[in-house]
């Protein structure tokens, strides 16, 4: 058990070091200001669509972000897509995950402890937070060579009141 954790830890200590190797384009957080320790969540997340990650891989390698983000209660991101899959981990809170697809707007919320993956490739979509706030991470695994890890997008008609 022991150390099937410190190889998953060097595991995403590489993918994150290597994410921010490739991706230098981006303004990083000072590391000395990040608090250490073995991991920043574990989340389950139930539904995995392994071909969006397939999709965005290459034989080149990926563009890996990991962002946290935080927002206040009830506050919304704004309608946006990504080029790539988003791997959601709540960490603190909860949020509605509103998804404008196959012409319908389906919400789905989820509590710190879950997460989701979100497929990424123009899906358009938006988060919500609940009540008490959220705290969240988001791992982006997207094709190599994507100069951005998110997306705007106008709000699809279907979830427009």
């Amino acid at each position: 058990m022991f150390m099937k954790r410190v190889i998953a830890a060097v595991t995403v200590a590489t993918l994150g070091f290597a994410g921010v190797a490739v991706a230098g384009h981006v303004t990083a957080v000072d590391p000395a200001t990040v608090p250490t320790g073995f991991l920043a969540v574990h989340t389950r997340v139930a539904d995995f669509p392994v071909s969006a990650l397939a999709r965005a891989v290459t034989p080149d390698g990926a563009e890996v972000y990991v962002q946290h983000v935080r927002l206040g209660a009830n506050a919304a991101t704004g309608w946006h897509t990504h080029p790539g899959p988003a791997i959601v981990t709540i960490v603190a809170g909860a949020l509605t995950y509103e998804d404008a697809g196959r012409n319908t707007c389906q919400q789905q919320t989820y509590s710190a402890g879950n997460g989701f993956v979100d497929s990424g490739f123009g899906h358009v979509h938006r988060a919500i937070a609940g009540s008490a706030g959220v705290d969240f991470y988001v791992t982006y695994i997207l094709p190599p060579g994507s100069a951005n890890h998110l997306i705007p997008a106008t709000p699809p008609e279907e979830c427009v009141p």
